[in-house]
């Protein structure tokens, strides 16, 4: 069987692009990415919804710290999905817990163009927490 393979990668590969917002998302998966400069990072894969229909797929990409706490991105994503930051979180049970998300542009450049793309800049909780 012959595939065809282009080392330089896919010139052609469209990001989704929706409007700046703060819309509903739905958590699908959290999956480990390549490290950043700063070490471990996690993308938050989310279903954007717009009048409960899914509207795009969009990424919120953190560093993951040693501890998640509510001062660090990664806590405050878990805790915007309404995990308790106990001892040890397990991410794979988070999948369907919904969450606000900002969603905001970015210009990247395909074939030569500058095009516009979109990705979730925060996650906060649906309700406000009740602080006891």
């Amino acid at each position: 069987m012959k595939i065809k393979t282009n080392p330089d990668g896919s010139s052609s590969f469209e990001k989704p692009h929706i409007d700046e917002g703060i819309y509903e998302g739905k958590l699908k998966e959290v999956k480990p990415i390549s490290d950043g400069q700063y070490g471990k990072r996690v993308s938050f894969i989310f279903e954007v919804l717009e009048a409960g229909k899914t509207i795009a797929e969009l990424a919120h990409v953190v560093y993951v710290p040693e501890v998640a706490t509510p001062e660090n991105k990664f806590g405050k994503a878990l805790l915007s999905l309404g995990v308790d930051l106990g001892p040890e979180v397990e991410t794979d049970a988070l999948s369907g817990n919904t969450a606000k998300v900002i969603v905001e542009d970015y210009e990247y450049e395909q074939d030569g163009k500058a095009k516009l793309g979109s990705t979730i800049s925060k996650v906060k909780p649906i309700a406000p927490v009740e602080k006891v």
